[in-house]
């Protein structure tokens, strides 16, 4: 049924809606990751090959990469994330650069803006926050392939989908987890696949509350690639 909502006209796909800024108070996020060394203990989907260790202190970040001769130095990237009050804030650093100005208490993605020699970074770029590493752009991805996110103050998170997929064909455990306000991680999906792609789609949303870190952890049976992401509609409280 064509559904009308904030005096626009009638609609059929209220997620295309959501997506072209129609919906008010409303926006989507898709976070997706990719791990290629995901062992026999649980490790986060994400670019880091590791479990994520997040900011504990809200600091200034910073970027440099380990690519030969400087080769990604005076790139720019834009750095996206939370306060220390959890409002979203961003920032672009300068790689090989001197630390930026804003404050950041969570960092969830990291994005090549511009490269002084090509269109691709050339190396693995790292932002560091609170003498962690923050977001990684991969060698030659020009994005960080993180499915971490943090619900930003004054929203609420409606989960809709979670997918993984695996590099080999051998046993993975695959899990979404939830931890609200430096409390303790909850389990909120959780499934087993042995290789190929899967794809779970909740037709009642599962509810996230403000400042709550997700997260797609992953383990196998033999070291194996995992890519994993998820789909969230965030609106204001």
């Amino acid at each position: 049924m064509a559904q009308r909502i904030d005096g626009v006209e009638p609609f059929q796909n209220i997620n295309l809606e959501i997506a072209r800024g129609r919906v008010t108070d409303t926006f989507a996020i898709n976070k997706f990751g990719y791990n290629g060394q995901v062992g026999s203990a649980w490790e986060t989907v994400w670019d880091g090959n590791n479990e994520y260790t997040y900011i504990e202190t809200a600091s200034v970040a910073q970027a440099a990469s380990d690519a030969a001769a400087s080769a990604d130095d005076n790139a720019t990237i834009l750095v996206q994330g939370l306060d220390a009050n959890y409002a979203e804030v961003e920032e672009t650093l300068t790689v090989g650069g001197a630390a930026g100005s804003v404050l950041f208490y969570r960092i969830h993605r990291a994005i090549l803006a511009t490269h002084p020699t090509g269109d691709s970074n050339i190396g693995n770029i790292t932002v560091t926050c609170d003498s962690k590493s923050a977001a990684i752009i991969t060698e030659d991805l020009g994005q960080s392939l993180m499915a971490v996110y943090t619900v930003p103050a004054g929203k609420t998170a409606f989960l809709v989908q979670v997918d993984a997929g695996c590099g080999k064909d051998n046993e993975h455990e695959i899990r979404l987890v939830v931890k609200h306000n430096g409390g303790v991680w909850n389990t909120k999906s959780y499934h087993s696949q042995r290789g190929g792609f899967n794809g779970i789609k909740f037709e009642i949303p599962i509810h996230i509350a403000a400042e709550s870190d997700v997260e797609i952890k992953a383990k196998a049976s033999a070291t194996s690639s995992v890519s994993g992401g998820f789909e969230l509609i965030i609106v204001d409280n």
